[in-house]
């Protein structure tokens, strides 16, 4: 008895999953528009960069520009020198540092926050990522600029000539330099919301 041909599926099960991917992505981006640590911003220097400081530079255009809180959390300080969320969805600690009275804070400490909130203006703010321990005690830093590639986000909502001049400009494909190890630094680890590939390696 020769074999039937096999039935296709009546459902274009392939076209429903790349259907539902855009349209999530499509949601997540409206509703979080601003998925970046500065709007109007570059990084003018990277971390590690001179020193074993773990954070990155981030300079605005011009003016003050706006701050956003990069996943829904709690503040654990702000004032004008600098602003510190303890993430919900991670053990992580971001801070946005600046010389003092550099940087406009708009939250207080204890306030929960949203993923896109504005949280503050600055010119001029240095970004890191701290690692949380099981003792709430803060650790290890990661690099920044492959933190935020990791996780879908980016240093500033809008691009500039300026941001190619450093590593760490390179947005989802990154070379990162020997002396981030060194410095005692650590890559994130792989996230499942990085639908697009994210290249992060040590040089």
């Amino acid at each position: 008895m020769a074999d039937e041909p096999k039935k296709k599926s009546k459902y274009p099960w392939g076209a429903m999953f790349w259907g539902t991917i855009g349209i999530a992505a499509a949601v997540r981006a409206l509703y979080h528009p601003f998925r970046a640590v500065m709007r109007n911003g570059f990084p003018s220097r990277c971390a590690s960069d001179g020193s074993c400081d773990p954070s990155m530079t981030i300079d605005s255009f011009e003016g003050e520009s706006e701050i956003y809180a990069l996943g829904s959390g709690t503040v654990v300080a702000a004032s004008p020198a600098g602003i510190y969320i303890a993430l919900n969805s991670e053990p992580t600690l971001v801070e946005y540092a600046a010389d003092p009275g550099q940087l406009v804070t708009q939250v207080v400490t204890g306030e929960s926050v949203g993923a896109g909130q504005q949280i503050g203006l600055a010119k001029r703010v240095k970004f890191a990522v701290y690692m949380i321990d099981q003792s709430a005690t803060v650790g290890r830093p990661f690099e920044p600029a492959s933190w935020l590639a990791n996780h879908g986000l980016r240093v500033s909502h809008k691009t500039h000539k300026t941001s190619g001049a450093v590593w760490c400009a390179g947005g989802r494909k990154l070379v990162v330099p020997q002396t981030v190890a060194t410095c005692g630094m650590r890559l994130p680890p792989p996230n499942g919301f990085a639908l697009l590939p994210v290249s992060a390696t040590m040089e």
